[in-house]
């Protein structure tokens, strides 16, 4: 059973974000910081390498012991990644660029996922903890 789900969260050119929840956590290894990677080990993609030893991570670490990867499955993982390909078990995962101008949406309603923008936009608070949003064809607030 577990207890807690795992992201990692990649885009070549802007770095990682490793979350975790229950209890949060969030990390991020920045761009700067896997080229240097890089550069201390020429021929390989730092971004790969993050991913396929993070899904070994999370093999190891579900408490199933027999879905851990072996190093062969680690580098082709890395392979694939360094290659172009998406390996995913998400259903979805959308990455963009944001601004925080406009963030707070005055006339624009963004439903049915407004309570969850207003929490992780510029004025929304900063807890510590995962703000459970609330899904909703009506306008809501965030706690």
């Amino acid at each position: 059973m577990t207890n807690s789900q795992f992201y990692v969260i990649g885009k070549k050119g802007f770095g990682v974000l490793v979350l975790r929840t229950s209890p949060l956590r969030a990390a991020t290894v920045s761009h700067e910081v896997i080229t240097a990677y890089e550069a201390s080990h020429p021929g390989v993609d730092g971004y790969a390498r993050i991913a396929a030893k993070a899904k070994a991570m999370m093999a190891s670490q579900d408490g199933k012991p027999d879905t851990a990867l072996d190093e062969v499955q680690i580098q082709g993982i890395e392979a694939l990644i360094s290659g172009g390909a998406t390996v995913s078990e998400a259903d979805f995962t959308l990455v963009g660029e944001v601004v925080d101008a406009g963030w707070d949406f005055n006339r624009v309603i963004q439903l049915p996922i407004e309570s969850a923008l207003r929490a992780v936009g510029p004025s929304g608070t900063a807890a510590g903890d995962l703000f459970e949003a609330i899904l909703s064809d009506t306008p809501n607030t965030t706690p």
